[in-house]
């Protein structure tokens, strides 16, 4: 008899840490949550596409070779394009919003989430298309 109870013992006390070990490694899924936003989102102030105090962005390229859309204007303010998101994503909270330069096209990107859900997008800073979409859980 004191041997079935040390089995049943030691049987509740494995399944138990075996549960709270695959709920450990399992933990974000139940225990993510975002945290609150203070104050105003942080903006950094852009000039014609590149970021105030900055060197104009673009990487050098070989002589007599230009991007195509390198020498137009950019249209797109940070802000406008931050409008932009909220229009396609009204429920994601903005994370992080980037100005970059790939292949000489100038764009934003920015991160988005909920608290099941991340998006990335870039918004071209000339026409204000979104043209890259990377959703993730």
């Amino acid at each position: 008899m004191k041997r079935t109870i040390i089995s049943f013992l030691v049987g509740v006390i494995v399944t138990g840490c075996a549960m709270g070990w695959f709920w450990y490694q399992d933990r974000e899924q139940y225990t993510r949550a975002i945290p609150a936003v203070k104050g105003p989102i942080q903006v950094a102030p852009v000039v014609n596409g590149t970021p105030a105090g900055t060197t104009n962005g673009f990487v050098p390229q070989q002589a007599g070779v230009v991007a195509p859309q390198a020498t137009q204007q950019v249209q797109i303010t940070q802000e406008k394009a931050m409008e932009i998101f909220k229009t396609a994503y009204p429920d994601y909270r903005i994370e992080k919003v980037k100005f970059d330069t790939d292949h000489g096209r100038a764009h934003y990107e920015i991160d988005g989430e909920t608290l099941t859900r991340e998006v990335e997008i870039k918004i071209d800073a000339v026409t204000g298309e979104i043209f890259q979409v990377k959703e993730g859980h």
